[in-house]
């Protein structure tokens, strides 16, 4: 019998009491990566993560439109939002306060490409109750095509702290692809 339990990365020394379920999250979309830096978005199996699919969402870089647009979400997240945001841009569901520095880091995620990992105290601008532990994770279309984003958003009901400045950039990690 073997251990398939995989062996410790930077990832995992780096985000000492993360969720649980966002090392589950991370271990599926590294084993899809084969040998690449970043995984196709063919190879990645949501099947192999079914609990944790209602969390799940994807984005992919619309170069026609300058945004992102939301290709699936799970359950939680579009009740996070209080509708569906399948179809939507990155700037209709942040809104215009937020877009600019959620542009910068998912761009920033693609074009290195990276993992970003937020706390469960990073904050948007619109979100009143609810806060969310999440991990961003870049997909390729194709071997020359990195333009998706692929992540997991773990959301808790909890008065948002109102006098904290939204998105500080001391809540994220950033983990270069080539680091795990």
């Amino acid at each position: 019998m073997t251990d398939a339990t995989p062996p410790k990365s930077t990832v995992d020394s780096r985000l000492v009491g993360a969720d649980p379920r966002i090392f589950e999250f991370f271990h599926a979309w590294r084993s899809a990566r084969r040998k690449s830096l970043v995984p196709l978005r063919t190879d990645f199996e949501p099947l192999e993560i079914p609990a944790l699919l209602r969390h799940v969402w994807i984005y992919r870089f619309d170069p026609d439109l300058g945004d992102f647009v939301c290709k699936l979400a799970g359950e939680e997240i579009n009740t996070a939002w209080g509708r569906s945001i399948k179809g939507m841009t990155l700037r209709e569901i942040v809104g215009p306060a937020d877009h600019p520095v959620m542009m910068g880091r998912w761009t920033q995620l693609l074009t290195v490409p990276l993992l970003h990992y937020g706390s469960a105290t990073e904050r948007l601008s619109e979100m009143e109750t609810q806060v969310a532990e999440r991990l961003l994770l870049p997909l390729a279309s194709d071997d020359d095509t990195i333009d998706h984003v692929l992540g997991i958003s773990l959301y808790t009901i909890s008065g948002a702290n109102r006098t904290r400045t939204p998105l500080v950039p001391a809540d994220i990690i950033q983990i270069p692809c080539a680091e795990v």
